[in-house]
């Protein structure tokens, strides 16, 4: 069976709803995680992209926000409470009679501690958890912003563990993703968030449990956020 996905941060407001529908639109993936889903946001895919994701998972909380769509049924859905302020969305999809854990995912980012930056040990434990929440119910694909680069040892981490970093797979090119904009959180925004700068960072993922093949990933168009999106067509093993 075979599944496009895609991965998008959407800015927390800053993406243009409108905008950000007529690039799901074109991009027609089957499934779609978002994160720093703001309500207006979530209202506009709600309402416009309901024929094409009829099945919709949306937390409009803002910077906290996530959301899934998706062409196919959402058989439960949760939030999981892995790190104060910053709940992950766990689903499972039915895709054509295969149960499909999708996780959206949005760890904080590294902290100076000492003399570098790394995640904080509550991220480490989330991040931890979020994996073997993944390799325990296979098939399964992490779709987020992990606010890391493949440097960063938590990605060793997930590939030792038998996670496959899709884009590393079947990606062409360095992939880097942020920043396209200033973010919405910078001091220095004061209308910068209009010049588009170019992405020095591969933050934005799209991981898969073995038995997940990857034939092919790339970076999408940009719609309006700091973060471009990242998308994968992927082959799901038989039932």
């Amino acid at each position: 069976m075979r599944l496009s996905v895609l991965t998008y941060n959407l800015g927390n407001g800053m993406a243009d709803p409108r905008r950000i529908a007529r690039f799901l639109e074109r991009t027609d993936a089957d499934l779609v995680g978002v994160q720093e889903l703001a309500p207006a946001q979530a209202d506009t895919l709600a309402r416009d992209l309901a024929r094409m994701y009829p099945h919709q998972a949306l937390v409009a909380t803002g910077f906290s926000g996530k959301g899934l769509l998706s062409r196919f049924p959402i058989l439960s859905r949760e939030e999981l409470q892995l790190y104060p302020g910053r709940p992950d969305l766990r689903c499972v999809v039915d895709v054509d009679g295969v149960r499909l854990q999708v996780l959206v995912v949005h760890p904080p980012p590294p902290r100076l501690m000492g003399m570098r930056y790394a995640f904080d040990p509550l991220a480490d434990s989330q991040l931890a958890t979020l994996a073997e929440l993944a390799l325990q119910q296979s098939p399964s694909v992490l779709l987020g912003d992990f606010n890391m680069t493949p440097r960063n040892p938590v990605h060793a981490q997930f590939t030792s563990a038998g996670l496959v970093d899709a884009f590393a797979a079947a990606g062409v090119g360095r992939g880097w993703t942020l920043p396209l904009r200033v973010g919405q959180t910078s001091r220095f925004r004061h209308g910068l968030h209009r010049v588009r700068l170019r992405p020095v960072a591969r933050v934005d993922y799209i991981w898969c449990t073995p038995g997940v093949h990857v034939e092919a990933a790339w970076l999408g168009d940009d719609a309006g956020s700091d973060h471009l999106p990242v998308g994968a067509r992927l082959v799901l093993p038989d039932r």
